[in-house]
């Protein structure tokens, strides 16, 4: 959003100036040593250079020094004085000693954050901000509570916390962000008490490290996680790194429990559910947002101020934004849908709006209502990320940049990049417990399986196919390894973004749609009732919905780590009648199981596998229009399956849609010989 160089700029000119005060002295000593002639003894040199050095030497040796010092030492102020110099391994103790110190709080009963009301104040041009906030909080455990764990963000400073009752500070850690307040009269089950804070962001000088760029001139944007404190202990601030935890001392833990184990289901708990209401002050030629519905905008002397409420709870994951916006709005039914954008980013509203009006449409219909009235989308400065938040979308300028229509496949990548961000209003990550096995898989897997499914109801099977094919080809690209957990307990980015979807996708494509969201809408509806629910649940839903016929389909793609290895060897054709052709496919396959060490154990085939034959496509594709396309009964090895399709093919092959995972897809198709 115009953020240009920044507050960036100040501190890497200061740095470039240092370490070019220290190249002119190596200049002044290089040419006082430099070797001219066949004296090679360093006395000799020595002598040389001391005949060399002149008055301007001296000018230019004496200025050099003097910058190096000057410098130097306001670069230390800044960095060691007015903010704290911490190293790579320092932060790396710090979180260790986070652990060490507080690690023994981790199971305290604590109260739960029900409501918060915020008042911000945000300062574009002096690069400052400031929160007063209030926190409404509940004691949802059997036990009464006799101590508030606050934990603080030490890049801010955490001022004036109260409680509505009588409480006293008992410890005060500001290096390591932890307070803990003694209360007088313990919270008993059921009661409530509220806590008030302030949160003054203004930077310092320059750190070491990144730049704080929360609040500039114009694209300020913060979140709740990075300033205001949170209650008890933070787990997400240990160390994760295996050999981490044994350098310093600290005993193996598994960043995810055991999908199975009875106590991640009973001790994890969700993600807190809030109600939320927030003033924001900004400049008066700027637009504040936060989450939940504008219910109100004022001015004030040169500040403009925005009020905002939800009208459901949210998540306890948030954002404030502040910069020059244009505003595209629209509605659909009672939903106000806002775009938040740089005024010249305007390539890509029509495809955004089109995209939420057919999320919406599809989601509330298969998985039931919108539960806001209000969605906005918010452009942020960056490359081209987006995040989901509770009735809140952000996109980076490099989203808004995309042009589809470069595109050589003809994507629309845009729609279905946000029909997937729309789908986490439904699958979020406080879906399921936190820290489990499995996991991600709820939140990213069927927030993009949802997504294909708006693509292909809006723009075509065709489409869809186009793209999960340009998906696979791009991880084709990068090498992955067989070796894994089964999708039911796996957690890296390759399983929940690609894997994890495809096999939902596939699913639906062998025992329908209808089938497939039935067993989601299930699996919302424990969660609705309060089941803390994990793939677990998501696999037994799963199973009630496959056909019997199918469940060793249902387990090769989520309880055990399969692998198709599927080649079309040879498709030959004869014409039998006018438009009608006589196909042959020679196809070899084979299926494996790959466990977490890499063993591969083949294990025998009589699956339902799509046979598909295309017709010769004039823009040259890979694959025209398809002749042909239904499941066939393919055994291990080698085999031929003959069909008969109603025009001249050009390509035939073995699952051409690439439902199954097949790592070597180049192979599927193969070109049809015409027989006399």
């Amino acid at each position: 959003m115009a953020r240009r160089f920044g507050s960036s700029l100040g501190p890497w000119l200061w740095l470039k100036l240092y370490w070019a005060a220290w190249a002119l002295l190596l200049a002044v000593l290089a040419r006082l040593l430099w070797v001219r002639g066949k004296e090679e003894s360093i006395g000799a040199r020595l002598r040389l250079a001391h005949r060399r050095f002149t008055r301007s030497t001296a000018w230019a040796a004496t200025l050099a020094v003097g910058l190096i010092f000057t410098l130097g030492g306001f670069i230390f102020y800044n960095t060691s004085v007015l903010n704290q110099y911490i190293t790579a391994s320092g932060g790396i103790e710090r979180r260790a000693e986070y652990e060490r110190r507080y690690g023994r709080y981790e199971d305290l009963p604590q109260p739960r954050l029900t409501g918060v009301n915020l008042h911000v104040e945000i300062y574009p041009e002096q690069h400052r901000a400031s929160i007063l906030g209030t926190y409404h909080l509940a004691n949802r455990s059997a036990a009464a509570i006799e101590s508030i764990h606050l934990a603080t963000i030490p890049s801010v400073a955490t001022e004036a916390v109260t409680f509505d009752r009588p409480a006293a500070l008992a410890l005060a850690d500001e290096a390591l962000g932890y307070r803990i307040y003694s209360l007088t009269t313990p919270l008993q089950p059921g009661d409530q008490l509220r806590l008030s804070f302030e949160v003054r962001a203004e930077p310092r000088g320059f750190r070491n490290t990144d730049v704080d760029d929360s609040v500039v001139a114009n694209g300020s944007f913060f979140t709740n996680e990075e300033w205001l404190p949170a209650i008890g202990y933070q787990a997400n601030r240990e160390l994760n790194d295996a050999g981490m935890r044994q350098a310093h001392g600290l005993a193996p833990r598994p960043f995810f429990r055991s999908l199975y184990a009875v106590e991640a289901r009973q001790d994890a708990l969700g993600e807190e559910s809030i109600v939320f209401e927030a003033v924001v002050g900004t400049d008066d030629d700027q637009i504040a947002v936060a989450p939940g519905a504008l219910r109100e905008t004022w001015t004030a002397g040169d500040r403009r101020y925005f009020r905002y409420a939800t009208d459901a709870p949210i998540g306890n994951e948030y954002a404030f934004f502040s910069a020059d916006y244009a505003v595209r709005e629209e509605l659909w039914h009672d939903v106000a849908i806002r775009i938040f954008h740089h005024p010249q980013h305007t390539r890509n509203l029509d495809r955004m709006l089109r995209s939420v009006r057919a999320s919406l449409d599809y989601y509330t219909d298969q998985f039931g209502p919108y539960p806001y009235r209000h969605l906005s989308l918010v452009e942020q400065p960056g490359y081209g990320g987006m995040h989901a938040y509770a009735s809140l979308i952000t996109f980076q300028e490099g989203f808004s940049l995309f042009d589809p229509q470069r595109d050589p496949q003809a994507l629309d990548l845009p729609f279905s990049v946000v029909a997937h961000e729309v789908a986490h209003q439904w699958w979020g990550s406080y879906l399921a417990p936190i820290r489990v096995e499995g996991n991600p898989l709820l939140s990213e897997s069927l927030a993009q399986y949802s997504a294909y499914q708006v693509v292909r109801k809006t723009y075509g099977q065709e489409h869809l196919r186009r793209l999960i094919l340009s998906e696979r080809g791009a991880e084709e690209e990068t090498p992955h390894g067989r070796a894994a957990v089964p999708l039911l307990r796996a957690t890296d980015e390759f399983h929940q973004y690609r894997k994890g979807p495809w096999a939902m996708y596939a699913l639906s494509q062998y025992i329908g749609e209808e089938r497939v969201n039935g067993a989601l809408r299930r699996l919302l509806a424990q969660h609705d009732s309060g089941v803390l629910v994990t793939t677990l649940d998501l696999y037994r839903e799963l199973q009630a919905a496959t056909p019997d016929s199918l469940q060793y389909l249902l387990h090769d793609l989520f309880e055990a780590n399969s692998f198709w290895e599927l080649k079309a060897e040879r498709a030959t054709a004869e014409q039998i009648d006018a438009d009608i052709w006589q196909v042959m496919v020679d196809v070899r396959a084979r299926k494996v199981v790959v466990d977490e060490a890499g063993v591969e154990a083949e294990v025998p085939m009589d699956d339902w596998i799509e046979v598909g034959v295309f017709a010769p496509d004039d823009e040259g594709e890979a694959a025209g229009r398809p002749l042909y396309m239904q499941m066939h009964r393919v055994r291990s090895g080698a085999q031929t399956i003959t069909v008969t399709v109603p025009g001249k093919p050009d390509r035939a092959g073995i699952d051409p849609s690439y439902l199954l995972i097949d790592l070597e897809m180049g192979d599927n198709l193969a070109e049809v010989e015409i027989g006399k």
